[in-house]
């Protein structure tokens, strides 16, 4: 416990210098203090969203085989699960990937952290917003649209469900931002345009490596 709150003083006094010291304000500290955590996390982002990319084409790749599988033995529950298991292995698809797991854990306590901090620190003004500690309509619709724009860049979304994925995430998104405090918002505005560019460079990268005969797995 008190490695946490040494952790949550930690970001609270960075964010304070960024506002303070740097002079960019309540707002700006957050949107800045969001990029720099989740720089400071792509050796642990990157490779785990990499191997996930591969996996959603592998398996996109795969959907004629898999549903001939299905065709073929979905009576036979047994024979399907091993006959799909073989099919993973042959094409280097795991049934859970430990590493990334681990991954997501390790990243779990340095975001937390962040979410608690705005949660409970954040105060003033930022653009139209008055008080950051408050929720705000704005900024709550913004959450939603940065929402589906992170959705809409991953190119490998089933069609049959694009539509629902892209709009049922991005209601959800204003309904929570407008029960919390404004700089929640903000911080997930700020996350979700670092992750949409992050996935574009992400799935640029794969394509070129497809297309180059270059592509690894890790």
């Amino acid at each position: 416990m008190a490695l946490w709150m040494h952790w949550l003083n930690v970001l609270d006094s960075f964010l304070a210098f960024l506002s303070s010291q740097v002079g960019l304000g309540e707002g700006l500290a957050i949107v800045a203090l969001t990029f720099l955590v989740r720089t400071a996390l792509l050796p642990i982002s990157w490779p785990n969203a990499y191997r996930g990319c591969i996996r959603q084409k592998t398996l996109a790749r795969l959907q004629p085989e898999l549903r001939r599988l299905k065709e073929k033995f979905g009576e036979q529950p047994e024979i399907y699960a091993e006959q799909l298991m073989a099919l993973y292995r042959k094409n280097g698809i795991s049934m859970a990937d430990g590493r990334a797991i681990v991954g997501a854990l390790a990243q779990t306590p340095v975001l937390f952290g962040l979410y608690q901090t705005l949660r409970k620190g954040a105060r003033g003004r930022f653009l139209w917003v008055k008080d950051l500690s408050r929720p705000d309509v704005g900024l709550a619709i913004l959450a939603g649209l940065t929402t589906m724009l992170l959705m809409s860049v991953n190119p490998d979304l089933p069609e049959q469900m694009r539509l629902m994925l892209l709009i049922v995430p991005s209601i959800l998104a204003v309904v929570v931002a407008l029960k919390v405090a404004s700089a929640l918002s903000l911080y997930w505005t700020a996350s979700n345009c670092y992750s949409a560019v992050q996935t574009a460079v992400l799935h640029h990268t794969v394509a070129k490596r497809i297309r180059s005969g270059s592509l690894k797995n890790d």
